[in-house]
């Protein structure tokens, strides 16, 4: 009965993206098996749930909205939304949060996923360790977002409760445990074929995850997490070297760098270690990215919400291609450019786009907002996946999980954190040539930190590369507190503590 209850829920996710679900099966060895038909659409239905990464409602939000990269102010009426977008930036967020549970929901959506199809005899060993990495980077998120990790074993009865539980410290390791015994069962991969879980990308989440580890083992007995200053051994940093070289193996770095993110970024960019897959026919919501940024009077019409703060903009040198650039067949298709959208805006003809409020006025975007109460033009808008104008509802952009240069940057890191700075210096250098920035003299961790947010801004890392770097707490635009420590971690959405005894409230909530 179980195995139908999941399997069932696969298919109904599964009924309009047959034709991805097949391409992801297709490069799988298939074995003369009954059960090998459910053991597919299992797997298939873990990977299609990543898709709730790529919209602005559920974990990437949580990953940036609290950081130092984004806001989502309040235009009158637009976006207040009780309050949830400012709680996020401010961080005084509530276990009924409503971004929280949403998110909560996807990652253990995922997980389920990949924990039934391992319970299918005729499940590969290809397969099976595809589903072991998509259930580590499940478990990862949730160890990130929420701090304790509550899942059952695969084929256990959904009728009980989840016997495997999980505090901060234990589940980092055990995430690393998984996969490092099956990453020699995983498929080779190419960049072409990055939306496949590959050994470069299980080489590169277990450097990740080794680069975090030292963030998570620092929980007191009650869960609460501490604010640092970690300590990151030098095992734990050799074991991110070694797994980054492994990563970066037959990747380069892609001279437009917003290649990366276009819609034919699944079959161009040579830097993708791990993505999401999109079609024009199926997929998911990653247009919401852009659209919920982007002004009403711009094309696409967006929904004029999402901001970028300006300390990530004055990050970046002016000649740095990736704070703002010209892309044939967006930028003049619609006058839009891609990145970081600050000043007078225009159309494809260089006419003036006008405000909607405020007739015969040209939009022009500002540095300043206000959380509470912006004008329509307040604040830098945001457009890294820029939109596809043949299928703008429905593009074919592959969401990136992995990449090249956020691996390379990890190496750095560790190299620094182990006083090599003369190695790490090196990469950051390459990295920031290729993209058009001057190159560093002499390097610090500072330096690496505010690099990671150049080359990755609004990507989903950026809440926990500060954890990492201590910097999560301070004051920052649209934000005057210094904050308490335990909101490093997300609350226990109330809904899932009453349905599961074994889940206990985080500190602080």
């Amino acid at each position: 009965m179980k195995k139908n209850i999941i399997l069932l829920a696969g298919v109904l996710l599964t009924l309009t993206s047959c034709s991805l679900s097949e391409e992801l099966n297709d490069s799988i060895t298939k074995e003369a098996s009954n059960n090998i038909l459910g053991a597919d659409q299992a797997l298939s239905s873990a990977y299609l749930q990543l898709r709730s990464f790529q919209n602005n409602d559920n974990q990437l939000m949580l990953q940036e909205h609290p950081s130092d990269e984004m806001a989502g102010p309040t235009r009158g009426a637009d976006w207040d939304d009780n309050g949830t977008w400012r709680a996020l930036h401010l961080h005084t967020w509530t276990p009924d949060n409503a971004r929280i549970l949403s998110s909560w929901e996807q990652l253990y959506k995922g997980l389920a996923f990949a924990l039934d199809a391992q319970s299918f005899t005729g499940i590969t060993a290809s397969q099976k360790a595809q589903a072991v990495f998509l259930q580590s980077l499940y478990t990862f998120y949730i160890t990130d977002i929420f701090g304790q990790v509550s899942m059952r074993e695969p084929g256990e009865a959904v009728i009980n409760l989840p016997s495997k539980n999980l505090k901060r410290t234990e589940a980092i390791d055990f995430a690393i445990q998984i996969l490092e015994a099956q990453l020699a069962n995983l498929p080779d991969g190419t960049a072409a074929t990055s939306y496949i879980a590959n050994k470069n990308a299980g080489n590169a989440l277990l450097a990740k995850m080794y680069l975090n580890r030292a963030v998570y083992k620092a929980t007191d007995a009650d869960g609460k997490p501490q604010a640092g200053p970690y300590t990151f051994t030098a095992a734990d940093m050799d074991k991110v070297i070694a797994y980054s070289d492994a990563a970066m193996a037959n990747r380069t770095l892609q001279t437009n760098y917003f290649e990366n993110f276009g819609p034919t970024n699944g079959e161009v960019s040579t830097e993708l270690i791990f993505t999401a897959k999109n079609t024009n026919t199926e997929g998911g919501d990653i247009q919401t990215l852009s659209f919920a940024s982007l002004h009403y009077n711009q094309t696409p019409s967006g929904w004029n919400g999402f901001v970028a703060l300006t300390d990530l903009y004055n990050k970046f040198e002016a000649l740095d291609t990736r704070r703002s650039a010209s892309v044939p067949g967006f930028t003049d298709k619609h006058g839009l450019k891609a990145g970081i959208l600050l000043g007078p805006q225009v159309n494809e003809n260089g006419a003036p786009i006008l405000l909607r409020d405020t007739p015969n006025t040209q939009l022009s975007f500002t540095q300043d907002f206000s959380l509470t109460n912006s004008t329509e033009e307040k604040g830098m808008r945001v457009v890294k996946y820029f939109t596809d104008y043949s299928k703008p509802t429905r593009p074919s952009n592959d969401f990136v999980f992995l990449r090249l240069a956020d691996v390379m940057l990890m190496k750095a890191e560790a190299l620094a954190r182990k006083g090599n700075t003369a190695a790490a210096l090196i990469i950051v250098n390459t990295l920031r040539v290729k993209r058009g920035a001057s190159s560093f003299v002499s390097l610090t961790l500072s330096n690496i930190l505010d690099e990671r947010s150049r080359e990755l801004y609004w990507e989903g890392h950026r809440r926990q590369d500060q954890i990492r770097f201590g910097t999560f707490n301070a004051a920052v635009q649209g934000r005057a507190t210094v904050t308490d420590v335990h909101v490093l971690i997300f609350p226990i959405p109330l809904a899932k503590l009453a349905a599961n005894p074994n889940l206990v409230q985080n500190p602080g909530y």
